[in-house]
This record gives C-alpha cells, structure tokens and sequence, in this order.
C-alpha cells in the first residue's frame, strides 16, 4: 500500500444517520443485501455502496491513508480547493485537518438560498480511524453534506413548523416557486407549505378537510382555499398546477396511486411529498417512488420519521 496515494479507484460508500431511525437504516441494508458496519457514531460504511434512502446522507467515497495532519492537507488539495468536513471519531484531528485547509463552519442558512453550492464546493471528507481518510466528490445533499441545513427560523410568520421542512427540499433541489408559478397544496393545513410558496411570490391553491389559518389569508392576496380530499383536488387546479406539494398524514401507497395521475399532468413541472410511515416502512414501496424517472428521495434534517419524494420534469 502506498501511503499517501489512493489506495482504491472506489473504496465503497458512507451512510450518515441518526439514532431514531437506526433500525430503518439497518432492516433496509439487510433488505437490499448490502452489508454495512459502523465506523463512527451514526457513521456506517459499506463496501458495495447501495444506495440507501434512511440517512441523512449518502457517499459514494474513496481512501486516503496518511501520516500526519499537513499531509492529509496536501493530499485533499491536490484534489480540490474547497472542501467541507464532517466530523466522526477523531473528531479534533479531523478538525485540524479542516483548519489547515482553512474551512469555514457553516453558520445558519437564509432561506431562500441563492445556490445550494454557493461559497464551499461539493467535496467532503470525514476520518475512519487515525490513519485513514474517507472523502467523497459526490455527496447526495451536496454543500450540506452529512445532511444537515439548520435555517434562520421564522418564529412568527408560518401558522407550523413543517414550513422547515419544504425550505430543506427546496434549497436542495436549487428551486423556488415564483410569481407566475401556481403551487397546489394538498392536506395544506394549517397551512406551513403554503406559506412558504406564497412567500415566494406564487399563486397559491390549498385544499383539506380543514380550514387553514385565517392569517394566511390576510397575509397573501394570491392565496385560495376549497374544502376537500387532497387526494382528490379539484380538476380544474390540478389542469393548473405547475408545483405540486403534499405534506398530508395519507398511506403512501394511496399517495403513489395518486402521484401515478399527477406525473401525466401537463402544466406540472415539479412535486414534493412526505411519505410518512406508520411502523416499520415498505421498503418496496420507497423503491417504486425511487424509480420514478426524475426523481429523488431524501430523509431531510426536519423529517421525522418519513421521507422526502421530489420530482421534477
């Protein structure tokens, strides 16, 4: 082995996750038939590198062995300028490495975000043991790479919390309803996503059971409530709709049926939907939304226990 250098062209895959949802991680890796073990607390490395859909992050990652602090920096240099760090076990030497190459902690995120890879590049790095680095071109969340994106909260405006959760899948797709864009919510109540899209300037169409926060209405002109299923909006905003958004409590296999019939939409460019599991999650099912051509799944930092499906055409 030769130190200093690559020691292989791939050496597999990092999962980053949190202790909640360990099990989920677990019982997927074992139904996907990828064997994994924990290098660090909520840090598990795999040499197949599945894909897997219960993390906060997922690498595709290659190895560094190294000697010292000065030249696991210059090894990362020659790679690339900008790096990012996620610390693990050997935490403070990691740290020093980050130093040296002069990385600056990520403070609290302004939404909207002008670029989700504005000011640090997409190149990451973490340590498997004193020796060994672990770093990666290619992290799924990009410049939020470990998977967390802590934003300015807004403590007065959105009528709930969930509105967190739609700046997360906004910022890491890159986009943004804007003022000719009409965004359907669906199970829009209280009303924190439609708050979000009509904050951005866009025409907002909202449906539930339930009636939304009566200061959504004073706030935003462009906004519009009908009572009903969001699994069954009206035809007419539907035709109309170019975001489609569904924070909703539903089955998931009742929302993919329904997903089915928005996907032939014409006017739809992009979709956002929970997929929030009772028990232990349908690991066939998350596939099927995986393959959905144009399509992502993330488990963001503001989710609990449910996933994030984006679509975009």
């Amino acid at each position: 082995m030769i130190v200093g250098r690559l020691t292989t062209p791939d050496a597999g895959a990092l999962y980053f996750l949190r202790d909640e949802l360990r099990s989920e991680f677990l019982a997927e890796a074992k139904d996907c038939k990828t064997s994994v073990r924990q290098i660090s607390k909520n840090i598990y490395f795999s040499a197949a590198g599945t894909r897997q859909f219960w993390v906060l992050d997922y690498w595709p990652v290659m190895r560094i062995n190294f000697t010292s602090v000065a030249h696991a920096a210059k090894e990362l240099r020659r790679i690339a300028k900008r790096w990012m760090y996620v610390g693990g076990e050997n935490f403070r030497r990691g740290q020093l490495i980050a130093d040296a190459l002069k990385i600056k902690k990520r403070g609290l995120l302004q939404f909207p975000v002008e670029s989700m890879a504005a000011g640090v590049g997409a190149h990451a790095f973490t340590l498997a043991d004193k020796e060994t680095l672990l770093f990666t071109s290619n992290p799924l969340k990009q410049s939020y790479a470990g998977g967390v994106a802590r934003f300015h909260e807004d403590r007065t405006g959105p009528p709930s919390r969930a509105y967190l959760k739609l700046y997360e899948a906004l910022t890491l797709m890159g986009l943004n309803p804007a003022a000719h864009d009409v965004v359907l919510d669906l199970g829009a109540t209280p009303g924190g996503w439609s708050y979000v899209a009509a904050e951005l300037g866009a025409r907002v169409l909202m449906v539930d059971r339930a009636k939304p926060d009566e200061n959504l209405f004073r706030k935003f002109s462009r906004l519009e409530f009908k009572m009903g299923d969001g699994l069954n909006p009206p035809a007419e905003w539907l035709q109309s709709a170019t975001y489609i958004l569904s924070d909703m409590a539903c089955e998931p296999a009742k929302l993919f049926a329904s997903v089915e019939t928005w996907l032939r939409l014409p006017r739809v460019q992009t979709i956002v939907c929970t997929l929030k599991f009772h028990g232990v999650s349908d690991k066939g099912l998350i596939r099927r939304f995986a393959q959905i051509q144009g399509s992502e799944i993330y488990h963001l930092w503001h989710n609990g226990h449910e996933l994030t499906w984006v679509w975009r055409r």
